[in-house]
């Protein structure tokens, strides 16, 4: 069985190493209840080249992706996979940012805009010069995805495990308090039409999120696809939470998942 590595850090005020974040302390109490065997570390350079094709790694997306890389896998799943763009509600496109920040016209125009390579920076509503701040420059002309904004009142992040949703967990709090999400809920029949538009794509993740909100005019749309590997669990329960990132990490390897039970 493979080993799984953890990033860790240490809590002075405690005075141990600990758990780099919420989410890498939730994926370890999960795979411990698995029986896995858990190593810490603090850099990914010090276990680069201890690391097998059959362990885990839980750290951030550059950091997985180097230990990716080393075994010749690039994990990459489309924001909007052409089998589930009906479930957009809205116009997308591609663009840069540096084409937006030159024109008055689309950075005030209120799209929401986010960057195609991972976490370069924060998706987000773009009205004013200064939404851009923090978006790139002329010398980090990013490109992004643009799409019309919708009015969001609650939204869910569905996790997706071998073409099954595990659990649909609130965003909450995460998104601003002045939110009132507990009053509204998805569409379940959208979301089981959703999962089924879901298994037609060829080539799709054993595990991803599908995230979805409820709009002002009472609809249940996707947001966005994201990767098992990179995600946070959103109160995921933590064997589950586990699970989820094995089965993701052992098809992008190619092996047998060792936790499918």
């Amino acid at each position: 069985m493979g080993k799984v590595w953890l990033k860790t850090k240490y809590d002075e005020s405690i005075g141990m190493q600990v758990p780099y974040n919420p989410n890498f302390a939730q994926a370890m109490y999960g795979f411990r209840d698995l029986g896995a065997e858990i190593n810490f570390y603090d850099a990914i350079d010090e276990i680069y080249d201890k690391v097998e094709r059959e362990d885990i790694v839980l750290d951030y997306i550059s950091q997985c992706n180097t230990i990716f890389k080393k075994f010749g896998a690039d994990p990459y799943i489309p924001d909007y996979p052409e089998v589930m763009t009906k479930y957009l509600g809205r116009k997308v496109w591609h663009d840069t940012i540096y084409s937006i920040s030159c024109d008055e016209k689309k950075w005030s125009a209120g799209y929401f805009v986010k960057p195609i390579k991972d976490k370069v920076f924060t998706g987000h509503i773009i009205k004013d010069i200064r939404d851009l701040i923090g978006c790139g420059s002329c010398y980090e002309d990013y490109e992004v995805l643009v799409s019309e904004p919708i009015d969001i009142l609650a939204e869910w992040r569905g996790f997706i495990y071998y073409d099954e949703i595990l659990d649909i967990r609130p965003y909450g709090l995460l998104l601003g308090r002045d939110r009132k999400s507990f009053m509204y809920h998805y569409d379940s029949e959208v979301v089981c039409s959703m999962v089924e538009d879901f298994k037609k794509w060829e080539g799709r993740p054993a595990a991803c999120s599908m995230d979805i909100c409820y709009t002002k005019d009472g609809r249940t749309l996707l947001v966005e696809m994201n990767d098992a590997y990179a995600l946070g669990c959103y109160g995921l329960e933590k064997v589950m939470y586990a699970k989820f990132i094995s089965a993701r990490w052992s098809q992008l390897l190619q092996r047998e998942d060792e936790y499918r039970f």
